[in-house]
């Protein structure tokens, strides 16, 4: 997924999230994620990409299931296969509800098509 759409999902499932659903959806989403062994280079997902509430959120839920995010500053600290998940994961959800948009449509179905 590339950065542009990356963070059009993120943002986007911050606005359609109600409540406490966004927080709900990130930590479904770490809880479903299963490590796959091998090399997986780390990364940084900054709040200028995601917004400030979504890396408060990420942080505090990673924290909670034992994962290493870093420092609680304008970022966090995460893991390529686990950032590509969590993305996926929003996208899928906003696909799903009829909330994306036709860009996240398209690459949902080529991603489910195996483009």
């Amino acid at each position: 997924m590339n950065r542009d759409l990356e963070s059009s999902v993120w943002r986007l499932a911050q606005q359609r999230c109600v409540g406490s659903e966004f927080l709900q959806l990130i930590e479904d989403a770490v809880s479903r994620y299963k490590r796959v062994p091998g090399f997986d280079p780390p990364g940084r997902l900054h709040a200028s990409e995601i917004g400030v509430p979504a890396i408060e959120v990420l942080h505090d839920v990673l924290k909670r299931h034992g994962f290493s995010a870093g420092p609680p500053e304008s970022y966090v600290e995460i893991r390529s296969r686990l950032r590509a998940h969590l993305s996926y994961e929003l996208q899928w959800h906003l696909v799903s509800n009829g909330q994306a948009t036709e860009e996240m449509k398209e690459d949902q179905l080529g991603r489910d098509l195996g483009m």
